[in-house]
């Protein structure tokens, strides 16, 4: 990101990365107030509080396999429509929407024993993280735990959990891998991701040329990062069957019955994001439906063409 916006603007704009500067929690209000001229927000640990952008984390609007529910995702915050949402709804508080770092889903369960139905999740102590995961897990009959994320291995290994909400690249890199004997996929939090905000008041004093030269690399990066998150997880899973974790999903007949109770965590979100969020979510899920149909009309054309 430095690079680039320094060689793009020929020197004009030079970015500094202060990492561990400003706590996690305080990003928002630090780059509204402008101690920092831009930051990145990790919406999931956000939720509770603005969930508003974070609605990547309701069930049923882009696929649970993360291949191409990444692609989707990338695609609804492209969607001009939606940005300009962003720009409004960000604008209340003097931030501006830069672009979005997808991350691999936090929707697989890794544990012990198989999980293959919903009686296996009920009574499930299972660590989850963010406030929508955590009422998801809730309707589906666990008993969610609260802890550092690095702590879910050893709880895993003493018994303090029988299970872990956790994304498959990063439970493998915690250790999770060593102690548990299942990764099941359920369809909860089918996308994660971070999304750089920029102070309003810093990006309108630029002159006109430098505002398009950062928007267009904000677009490149987000571009480059869902690239490498796709082989990350193929990485990912290639690491997770050679450890001899067994990758599972539920049983299909109970995915129906799975997804209605998760219906919990959509109504949540509308509840704390209220009339922001009822304009906001049609238009993520009509910029989804869109993109399924022109994949769908590009399938379709490739297979006539071949």
């Amino acid at each position: 990101m430095e690079k680039r916006i320094h060689a793009r603007s020929n020197g004009r704009l030079k970015m500094e990365s202060l990492s561990r500067r400003f706590p996690g929690t305080d990003v928002i209000q630090d780059v509204a107030r402008g101690k920092a001229d831009a930051g990145d927000l990790h919406m999931v640990y956000h939720s509770g509080i603005y969930p508003l952008w974070n609605w990547d984390e309701i069930p049923g609007i882009v696929n649970m396999y993360p291949m191409t529910g990444l692609s989707e995702e990338l695609d609804i915050y492209n969607d001009p429509k939606v940005r300009a949402c962003y720009d409004k709804t960000m604008g209340k508080i003097g931030l501006k929407f830069w672009f979005v770092t997808q991350w691999d889903p936090c929707n697989g369960i890794w544990s012990k024993k198989e999980i293959k139905t919903l009686d296996d999740i009920k009574g499930l102590k299972i660590w989850t993280p963010g406030y929508l995961p955590t009422r998801g897990m809730k309707a589906l009959g666990a008993r969610t735990v609260s802890m550092p994320g690095s702590e879910a291995a050893p709880a895993l290994m003493t018994g303090a959990i029988d299970a872990a909400l956790q994304p498959m690249g990063y439970g493998y890199s915690i250790g999770l891998a060593k102690i548990a004997k299942y990764f099941t996929r359920i369809p909860i939090s089918p996308a994660r991701s971070s999304v750089t905000v920029v102070n309003e008041k810093f990006f309108a004093k630029l002159p006109e040329d430098l505002q398009k030269i950062v928007q267009e690399v904000g677009l490149e990066l987000q571009l480059m990062v869902n690239q490498l998150t796709h082989s990350g997880y193929a990485l990912s899973s290639d690491a997770v069957d050679l450890a001899g974790i067994k990758r599972s999903e539920l049983d299909p007949a109970v995915i129906p019955e799975a997804r209605k109770k998760l219906k919990v965590i959509e109504e949540e979100w509308v509840s704390l994001s209220g009339k922001e969020g009822r304009e906001l979510l049609p238009l993520v899920k009509d910029a989804a439906k869109r993109h399924r149909a022109l994949k769908s009309v590009e399938s379709t054309y490739c297979m006539k063409v071949d």
